[in-house]
């Protein structure tokens, strides 16, 4: 049987209050397929945890842990999670981002209005150039906060302003297209805390160290260990918000059996050490 069409205008998110559009984020988990949905709004979707097979018009796409995809507005998508998948999407009213899109140069950003003119209904995936997925998920984060307590329109506009600069860097993001990096990444994120090797991940995808070296270095301009750390760098953040978890708790969670360097390299991800991540985001809750 034809899946139904659910024709959407906006985002249909009751606790949203109608005067923080232009831009709305939503963050959902689903574990079974949804149904097809058309969207006036310009779709930008972060996995957060999980996969789900993206369907779209013309086909379909797997988006994993950690990929970005631009859907389209105007044409319809539906999902179909592997198991449980956690995204967050931001809806950007369409008229909003051309208007805007027209006073930043297309050289100077690729990532996200280059890809608006771009033809057909096609989502575009990205993955996010290293330390750029931290800095995304923090602003969807302050947009999401904002959406929960009472805010000032000039703040609510300030951290509209934020998520767009992060989505519009020049070395925001990467097209991805290899679909043996898109393995990779794949194995990376899902198994984020084993103790993984350069020969262990070429092992699993088939290929050459050189060869999988080499293709990360392409496509994201950083090494497949440089790429590991990210993650469980973003992995341990969430524990350190989401648990009560000690920091060497939560270091060992993601992999990493030494708690000092688990520090320093959290430290090089997100400019500030794990435990002052905790108590500004704690502060700011409390200040919310």
């Amino acid at each position: 049987m034809k899946e139904p069409l659910t024709n959407v205008l906006l985002p249909d998110a009751p606790a949203i209050r109608p005067n923080l559009f232009p831009v709305v984020v939503r963050r959902a988990t689903h574990s079974g397929p949804t149904g097809r949905v058309l969207f006036a709004a310009t779709k930008v979707m972060m996995v957060n945890a999980g996969a789900t097979t993206l369907k779209h018009q013309s086909g379909e796409l797997k988006a994993v842990e950690g990929d970005v995809i631009l859907l389209r507005p105007g044409h319809w998508y539906s999902g179909n999670p592997s198991g449980s998948v956690v995204t967050t999407t931001a809806y950007i009213d369409t008229a909003f981002l051309h208007e805007h899109a027209r006073w930043i140069p297309k050289s100077a950003a690729p990532a996200l209005f280059g890809s608006l003119d771009q033809c057909g209904s096609n989502p575009v995936a990205f993955r996010l150039s290293s330390g750029r997925l931290p800095r995304l998920d923090s602003a969807f984060r302050a947009l999401l906060d904002s959406q929960q307590h009472e805010v000032s329109p000039l703040r609510s506009l300030s951290l509209v302003a934020g998520l767009l600069d992060e989505l519009t860097q020049s070395d925001a993001a990467i097209l991805v297209g290899d679909e043996a990096l898109r393995r990779a990444v794949a194995i990376l994120v899902e198994q984020f805390d084993q103790p993984w090797t350069l020969d262990a991940l070429a092992v699993s995808v088939a290929m050459s160290r050189s060869q999988i070296s080499r293709l990360f270095r392409k496509h994201l301009h950083i090494s497949p260990a440089e790429f590991l750390r990210h993650e469980r760098a973003r992995r341990m953040a969430d524990l350190l918000l989401s648990s009560g978890l000690s920091v060497e708790e939560a270091a060992r969670q993601v992999g990493w059996l030494d708690a000092s360097h688990a520090s320093r390299t959290f430290r090089r991800v997100y400019r500030v050490s794990p435990q002052q991540y905790r108590r500004a985001h704690e502060q700011h809750s409390r200040a919310a």
